[in-house]
Order: structure tokens, then C-alpha cells, then sequence
């Protein structure tokens, strides 16, 4: 009964006199589940002489089932077909919002550890990703790489020294900020900046007004072609592309939402973002290809969440209302600890894979903190973990993409968020029932280990399946049965409660419908030994976006300047 897992879990969580919660640890083996090999299973893998160009795609806010090979009506082609001729990661997680996601990327680290596991950085909130983290440039300059960053930033920018120059880029081209107009480049501010070299702080930071009008997407195709071609084929090159797309607004050129007019108003224009994107990314593969760099080219493409599906009678729930991304048939999206929200859309293309990957998909669990240590061991750097100041949580991955052998990955933290006080388990009706439900701060807590996934505390908004029925029909995604909960207690609309606990078998059960919990009570014991593993060992930091309260919105960092751009304050370093 839910009763008896409430006390099972509360049997292993024990509250510590300084009001922390502290688990007891207890080693456990994993099992591990590995990917389904193609006909090639006895091929020789490619052989890798040279350090390859890397280029890392991250498409924003990216549904599960928006792409052309995942079942969308929306055409994407070159993303489909860069997909097919690598290899798809089936079993593959990233964090559920923004920040969280590329502060794991850039670090190889959890975000639990430096305060970025909750929400996204706001541009009126002074903090950013600890300066005294490592981020993947800053390997890889080492290794003789030219890094450039082109696109969306957000991992903080209220002093210069947060920016991508200052944390290993040679250059920057793009927004520091989360989220933007697609032509006028404008959210608080302008925020559309050229940082033409490391450093490039006050006086060598460059806002450019002039591209006010021009869509973003072709921009960072723009740019991304001048520093391929300006680029020694010889040296290799890091390539950081974070797009903005399909981020919200929800905006595009006419041309793009022409051939989906059939389509709702607010899906159509998704699909045209979409279209633009493709045709950006197939633009920059071009451009690669013609410098002959596609040979040895390593390309890694990952959604930083799943697609904003959260919204019920116009009334947005969970991070970001509905943009007209579809993560059906998983459940719940963005801000959720759902599949919807943080099993992301990924794959790898380059002719370093092993031939017996080549056209598959893999079920070996990775995470975003793996792409740190398989990029470093990419470019020659060996075990990243030698070369980092904090422990890394990543795991490489590059032995395994190569030459087929299965990774060492058991188990993965998805997050945990120990106070924060809107996703907790709520004591009573009266609580559950407000708005927002006023929660007892036990917070949530989720972990993968082999096919399945636990979640404590309710799992956060979105928190079902939203869909326009199958094949898709062109309308906008609703909740199915019009149910939205984030309590352990029934709605007054008669929505079923959301368990205190939560187990799935992720692979068997990918749409999350079937909670084992309650008839597997020896599979949540021993699931909840991973919990433990890592809710004590290693750094947990409270989430800065609870710490860090709003600054006064007339003397905040960053700041509009005379010219109404966006910019960060001075520090030691800018």
C-alpha cells in the first residue's frame, strides 16, 4: 500500500539533527543493459588516427516525438538522415529544464553539485555555473583544439567572467540569456552579442544592433560557416552549437510555416522553427563537408529537455507553457521528472563508430555528464577525471561508440532536489488543494539503474500524457482526461493522486503507465540503495535559484545600457 512504501522509504531516510536528510549507504551491483547490434555485430571498428573536429548540437526544447524518425508529420530530413547513418541513443537522459542540462553538459558534473539542479538562471538573479568549474574548452584547448560557441548560453552572465569567453571559447557568437525574440534578438533587453575573442569582456564585447530583423537560426548557420571556413582543416575544432530553436516564442519565416498551414496555428509554426533548424544544421554540415572536415568529424546531437507540453485550459503547469513540441507516447514533458521531460532525443554520427553500431539504436544508459569525458578522451586527453579540479559524474563513452565494447554505466542520477517546496509529497488535502500546492519540503528524488527508474516526491508538472491522438492530426497537444496532479492526494476534479513512490521499467514501459512500487516492494529496496549512493556521496549544494533572491529590477546584474543592451557588471576578471 502507499502507506507502507511511505514507511519503507522513511525506514532508509533518516533526518539528521541538523535538519538535512541523510541516507544510510549500501553498495550495490548493477545490472546493465546494452544495446541491440545490427547485422555488423562482427565487423573491425574504424580506426581513429587523427584527433577528430567535434561538433555538439543541442536543439532546445526538443519533443521526443518532433523529428521525422521518431513518427512527426514535421520533415526533417537531414536530421533524419544523420541519425540513420549513425546511432540513436534509446536509453539516453538529460536533466528537465535548461540550465540544469547544460551546466551537466559543460562540467561532466550533477548539477546537485554547484547549486544548478532546480529551475533556470533568470536574468534577474546574480549567480551563475561556479567559475571554479572546468568546462569542456578549457580541456580541450589543452589538447589544441579551437573552441568557438554559437548560439544560447544560460549558465549565467550578471558579471563577464560567467560568459563563454571567459570560460574557455575563443569566441561567442549569440545570447547569454535563456530565452529571446527569433528576429529582434530582444528579451529584457538586447541580448545578441559577437565575442571575437577569449576574454572579450566590457570594451571587446560587441551587441549587434545591426542584425535586429534576421531570424536567429540562420544567424548561427551564418556564423558557424565563417568559422568553418576561416578554420585550418589541419587543427582540429570544437564546434559548440546550443540553437535556439524550438525554443519559445513560438516564431518563424513564413516560408517555413507555409507547407504546415494545415496544421493548428501555434503547431505550424512550431513546424516551421523545426524546418528552419534542419535546414541550418544541413547548412553547417555542408560547410564542413566542402573543407573535406566530414571525414573525420565527430557529431553529437542532444535536446537539452523534453518539449514543453505543460499547459491545461490555457493555464501553463510545469516550466514553460505548451509550445506545439509532442513528447507522446511519454509521459509529461519540461520541468517534469516524467520520460517526457528528461529522456532525451539524441544521436551520434561519424566514421569513428564501431560498424556495429552504425544504423542501430543503443539501450546502454548514458546521461549528459558522459559527453564531457567522451569529448575530452575524443581529442586525445585521455581519462578527463585526471585532468579535472572536482570529481567528475560522467562516465566515457568514447571506448564504447568505437569499438562496440559495452560501457561500464549501472546506474545514473536523474536529480535531486531536496527542498524544494512546490514538488515535495504534500501532507493533507488542504495543502494538496491550493494554488500552488503548499508541499512538507521533502523534495524529489529519481535514479535510473539498468531499465528501471524510482521517483520520490511526485515527479513534478507535467505529470501525464499529452497527445492529438495517433497519427498525429494537426491539434494541440492536451492532457489526457484533462488531468494535471502534483500531490499524493486526489484532485476535486477526481484526478487519480501521484504516488509518494513511483518505479517503472523505462525500456518494457517506455510511457510510464504501469507503477511497479506497490507490488515490487524487494525492487524499491533495492532501488532505493541507489538513491542512497547518491544523496551521500559527493557535494549536495541547495539550489542557488532558492538562495539568490530577484534583484531590484532598476540595479540588477546584468544591466541595460544606454543602448538598452543587455550587460553584464564588472568584476576582477572583465
Amino acid at each position: 500500500s502507499e502507506l507502507q512504501l511511505r514507511r519503507q522509504v522513511q525506514s532508509i531516510f533518516l533526518i539528521s539533527t541538523m535538519g538535512c536528510l541523510s541516507v544510510v549507504l549500501i553498495v550495490l551491483s548493477c545490472a546493465m543493459v546494452f544495446p541491440e547490434n545490427s547485422d555488423g555485430a562482427g565487423f573491425e571498428p574504424l580506426a581513429v588516427t587523427e584527433k577528430p573536429h567535434i561538433w555538439l548540437i543541442v536543439a532546445d526544447d526538443l519533443g521526443y516525438s518532433d523529428l521525422g524518425y521518431t513518427g512527426s508529420s514535421i520533415k526533417t530530413p537531414v536530421i533524419d538522415k544523420l541519425a540513420s547513418e549513425g546511432m540513436i541513443l534509446g536509453h539516453y537522459y538529460v536533466m528537465q529544464c535548461c540550465t540544469p542540462t547544460r551546466s551537466a553538459l559543460q562540467t561532466g558534473r550533477h548539477p546537485i553539485r554547484f547549486g544548478l539542479q532546480t529551475q533556470v538562471i533568470s536574468p534577474r538573479k546574480a549567480y551563475g555555473l561556479n567559475i571554479t568549474e572546468k568546462l569542456i574548452p578549457e580541456y580541450m584547448s589543452a589538447l589544441g583544439y579551437s573552441n568557438h560557441a554559437i548560439g544560447k548560453w544560460h549558465l549565467g552572465s550578471f558579471q563577464w567572467q560567467y560568459t563563454p569567453t571567459f570560460r574557455g571559447y575563443d569566441s561567442f557568437m549569440g545570447y547569454y540569456g535563456g530565452s529571446e525574440d527569433y528576429f529582434k534578438h530582444t528579451n529584457m533587453g538586447i541580448d545578441f552579442r559577437l565575442d571575437s575573442s577569449k576574454n572579450c569582456g566590457s570594451g571587446c564585447s560587441e551587441t549587434l544592433f545591426d542584425l535586429a530583423g534576421n531570424y536567429s537560426t540562420g544567424l548561427y548557420a551564418d556564423r558557424a560557416i565563417k568559422v568553418i571556413n576561416a578554420h585550418d582543416a589541419n587543427h582540429p575544432l570544437f564546434l559548440y552549437s546550443p540553437f535556439q530553436s524550438v525554443h519559445e516564442p513560438i516564431e518563424a519565416p513564413p516560408a517555413y510555416v507555409e507547407p504546415y498551414m494545415h496544421l493548428t496555428p501555434q503547431r505550424r509554426v512550431f513546424a516551421g522553427m523545426l524546418a528552419a533548424l534542419d535546414e541550418a544544421i544541413g547548412r553547417v554540415h555542408s560547410a564542413f563537408a566542402a573543407k573535406g572536415m566530414d571525414a573525420n568529424l565527430f557529431t553529437i546531437f542532444t535536446t537539452d529537455n523534453g518539449g514543453p507540453v505543460g499547459s491545461l485550459n490555457g493555464h501553463p503547469r510545469g516550466i514553460g507553457g505548451a509550445t506545439g513540441s509532442q513528447n507522446w507516447p511519454l509521459r509529461g514533458g519540461k520541468g517534469s521528472y516524467y520520460q517526457g521531460g528528461m529522456r532525451g532525443t539524441a544521436w551520434v554520427h561519424g566514421p569513428m563508430l564501431a560498424r556495429q553500431l552504425v544504423g542501430t539504436t543503443s539501450f546502454a544508459l548514458m546521461h549528459a555528464v558522459d559527453w564531457l569525458p567522451t569529448i575530452v578522451e575524443a581529442g586525445g586527453g585521455g581519462a578527463a577525471a585526471s585532468q579535472a579540479p572536482h570529481p567528475l559524474d560522467g562516465v566515457s563513452m568514447w571506448s564504447y561508440l568505437t569499438t562496440g565494447t559495452p560501457p561500464t554505466r549501472g546506474d545514473l542520477l536523474l536529480n535531486i532536489e531536496r527542498d524544494d517546496p512546490t514538488t515535495g509529497a504534500c501532507v493533507g488535502a488542504a495543502a494538496c488543494n491550493s494554488k500552488p500546492p503548499v508541499c512538507n519540503g521533502v523534495g524529489m528524488y529519481a535514479i535510473i539503474q539498468g531499465p528501471y527508474k524510482i521517483i520520490l516526491g511526485g515527479g513534478g508538472q507535467p505529470n501525464t500524457w499529452y497527445h492529438d491522438d495517433l497519427p498525429y492530426n494537426g491539434s494541440d497537444p492536451v492532457p489526457e482526461g484533462g488531468c494535471l496532479t502534483a500531490c499524493s492526494q486526489p484532485s476535486p476534479q477526481g484526478c487519480p493522486a501521484v504516488p509518494y513512490v513511483q518505479v517503472f521499467d523505462v525500456l518494457a514501459d517506455e510511457a510510464e503507465r504501469v507503477n511497479l512500487a506497490p507490488t515490487h516492494p524487494d525492487l524499491v529496496a533495492e532501488l532505493m540503495k541507489v538513491v542512497a549512493k547518491y544523496n551521500t556521496t559527493g557535494v549536495y549544494t541547495e539550489a542557488l535559484s532558492n538562495v539568490y533572491p530577484d534583484q531590484p529590477k532598476n540595479n540588477s546584474c546584468p544591466f541595460l545600457d544606454g543602448k538598452k543592451a543587455v550587460t553584464p557588471c564588472h568584476d576582477t576578471r572583465g
